[in-house]
């Protein structure tokens, strides 16, 4: 629980000394936070909190029958805040109708916690044997866009002021139309009348957390009528006072600022916004029609299911650590696709897949996006990616515009309030932290692990709500105990811990052997031509400090490929650059210890791993750096265990590359949020962004 305190006087100091935070990893980074903190509302053996709401399918044919949300402690560490034994279920609302009050459920988690901010939470400190008075801070509040109305009190994203985390910006509507979207540039051939307000600069956006919102609170309360209510509720977006309002202003960030975005939710609703764009599946305009528009390449049946049977085949040559691979996309779209498997898809296979399918300006638009993406989901982020994300988002939203929507009035519901916030991510990442941080999964995980533990089928309902009764009871008892918890099982028999988060494990050669062709060569030049060439034992396994595990050809290739999530591939340090090759197998080579050594030989645990080649330059800019694209190379080097980063894919393919040589090769993905790499090759300039548009809408 001292994790927060000490992290923050960590990044106090640095900002007292440098004036800079250089790399984002917690909310603790956000000045969202920070400001809390200066500002004396958060102190030292204060308690952050997080309440995240969203909807559960208990059943596997239908909608979300229930709800429930639960209570995130921040001040424990990230790699504990978000595990079962942390996560508080704090209630249930219970289906299978929706509920027409939602308040009335809500209303009793928020009182308890007014009561205990109003009378402070009394903690005895086993470490240090002292007993203090805490108060409790509710710094965000999450939710998916329509479940975000029940905290907030606004309008939904169709309303005029739609955006999640009210930034000010107003939408645009059809004629005679009553649903507002989020776009940025006027329509040039019609606008409906208060819909006609000039371009907004996506380079310029307001952040969120309008501080108009109590002003127009004030005015919506004071509404003398009905229809004034009607009025003045689409003008300001606001619906109702939020419960948030109840709590004491020092001890929550207050409403608009503790709304967040929701990375998770946002990947699913872009994923369908762009597959439906593509298969031309989306609403069209009475006055267009889908023919005209020449984005639409999976429309076609016959192109549909191979690029379906194309994901599929994809699936073995994803490691085991990225989760949940995808299916086929064409088959299983519309029977329960899994958010996991749209963050696979859309943000790894689709740019390589879509590579010459798509046309050349959608398709190099649609890599900015992804690019930026990823860079924003990483669970550590620099002020470089932070200036790359916001140029990369922002010139894609505004191409977006103009390529799709085309400054057309009956093509504005292209542009969904997915697009929109995807603008504020930058934004949003420096007040408050990584996205990943407050984003859905650890609902979306509690949600399924109480599923799971439901073993009655009849009152679903009221056997859910027992589970997370005794999920808070068992939580509670363990966080005081831990003894009665079970012990962390430690690296399994016949590991070896090689230190900094890397161990080397079994499958292992029972008898040493001589190693033979190019891997038997580079063991020669690494040892040195005076020494004798040494018998060896071959390594399956490496443990990652990142978690993953790395492993080998000579064991995975025993398996056919379909039984097979291929895992040999990884991401390395290769002379100063991030480079990719495929270990053959781990060993531990006899050498010379150094001077300050006690023996007179060591072990040097090293990789035997054939290489790939660079990326190709060309495709890599044209990309954005999301197709890297790599030819499997002769050379076998001997890289030494700590210099490889993480387990990575590579996945055949055959392009045609903008020289014009068509070749198979390999295209490479990362797991999402993990440290994606740089590799050298410097995205498109910003544009001008001063430019006017002309009526024809173009620049």
């Amino acid at each position: 629980m001292h994790y927060l305190h000490e992290c923050t006087q960590e990044v106090l100091a640095e900002l007292r000394q440098t004036g800079t935070i250089p790399v984002i990893d917690d909310i603790v980074m956000g000045f969202d936070y920070l400001g809390a903190v200066i500002d004396g509302d958060i102190k030292e053996n204060d308690i952050v909190l997080m309440v995240s709401l969203d909807g559960a399918q208990l059943y596997e044919s239908k909608q979300s029958d229930c709800w429930m949300y639960v209570w995130v402690i921040l001040n424990l560490s990230p790699d504990k805040r978000y595990r079962k034994l942390h996560v508080r279920p704090g209630g249930f609302i219970p289906g299978p109708n929706k509920p027409k009050n939602v308040d009335s459920f809500l209303v009793v988690g928020m009182h308890h916690l007014a009561a205990v901010q109003n009378e402070g939470l009394v903690i005895w400190d086993a470490s240090c044997n002292i007993i203090f008075k805490s108060d409790l801070y509710l710094i965000f509040m999450t939710a998916d866009g329509p479940g975000l109305i029940y905290w907030d009190g606004m309008v939904g994203h169709s309303g005029k002021n739609g955006c999640r985390i009210y930034c000010g910006v107003t939408g645009r509507r059809k004629i005679c139309g009553t649903h507002y979207y989020p776009v940025l540039l006027k329509p040039r051939d019609q606008c409906a009348q208060g819909s006609d307000h000039d371009d907004i600069n996506v380079f310029a956006l307001p952040p969120g957390g309008s501080d108009g919102y109590a002003d127009n609170l004030r005015r919506l309360v004071a509404s003398p009528s009905q229809r004034q209510w009607d009025i003045r509720k689409t003008e300001t977006g606001i619906t109702k006072p939020a419960l948030i309002l109840g709590l004491s202003p020092s001890c929550c960030l207050g409403i608009p600022f503790c709304m967040t975005t929701d990375a998770m939710h946002l990947a699913g609703n872009l994923s369908d916004l762009f597959l439906g764009l593509w298969r031309g599946t989306m609403d069209c305009g009475t006055t267009d029609s889908v023919d005209t528009w020449d984005w639409v390449v999976l429309r076609d049946a016959d192109t549909w299911s191979a690029h379906g049977d194309a994901v599929e085949k994809a699936g073995p040559y994803l490691p085991g650590s990225f989760d949940c691979k995808p299916r086929n996309i064409a088959e299983k779209l519309n029977t329960s696709y899994k958010t996991w498997e749209f963050q696979l898809y859309t943000f790894g296979l689709t740019p390589a897949l879509l590579y010459n399918i798509l046309p050349n300006k959608y398709w190099t638009n649609y890599c900015k996006f992804v690019r930026g993406f990823q860079l924003m989901c990483q669970h550590r982020i620099t002020a470089q990616d932070i200036g790359d994300a916001h140029i990369l988002l922002c010139m894609w939203e505004r191409e977006f515009e103009l390529l799709y929507y085309q400054l057309k009035e009956d093509r504005l519901q292209i542009i969904r309030p997915c697009v929109h916030q995807t603008s504020h991510l930058v934004s949003e990442t420096v007040l408050k932290g990584p996205p990943i941080c407050y984003a859905q999964w650890t609902m979306e995980w509690t949600i399924g692990n109480l599923g799971q533990e439901i073993r009655q089928p009849s009152q679903p309902y009221a056997n859910l709500s027992q589970e997370g009764v005794c999920r808070c009871r068992v939580n509670t008892l363990l966080s005081a105990m831990p003894e009665l918890d079970e012990p962390s099982k430690g690296l399994p028999d016949g590991a070896v811990d090689l230190g900094d988060g890397y161990a080397l494990l079994r499958k292992r050669d029972k008898n040493p052997l001589f190693p033979v062709g190019d891997a038997a060569e580079a063991i020669q030049n690494f040892l040195g031509l005076g020494r004798e060439l040494p018998r060896i034992k071959r390594w399956a396994r490496l443990l990652l400090p990142n978690g993953q595990i790395a492993c080998c050809a000579w064991r995975e290739m025993l398996k056919s490929i379909e039984q097979t999530r291929m895992s040999r591939n990884v991401k390395i340090k290769y002379d100063g650059q991030d480079r990719f090759g495929e270990v053959l197998y781990f060993t531990r080579l006899a050498v010379e210890a150094d001077i300050d050594h006690e023996d007179d030989w060591q072990f040097a645990d090293v990789a035997i791993i054939q290489m790939y080649s660079i990326p190709d330059e060309n495709l890599l800019r044209l990309s954005s750096q999301t197709v890297a694209s790599c030819t499997r190379l002769e050379t076998v080097a001997i890289v030494n265990v700590k210099h490889i980063i993480s387990v990575v894919a590579m996945i055949p393919h055959r392009p045609t590359l903008p020289s014009g040589v068509t070749e198979d090769r390999f295209f490479m993905i990362e797991k999402p949020g993990l440290d994606i790499s740089n590799l050298g090759v410097p995205y498109g300039g910003q544009q001008d962004n001063d430019n006017d548009i002309d009526e024809t809408g173009v620049e």
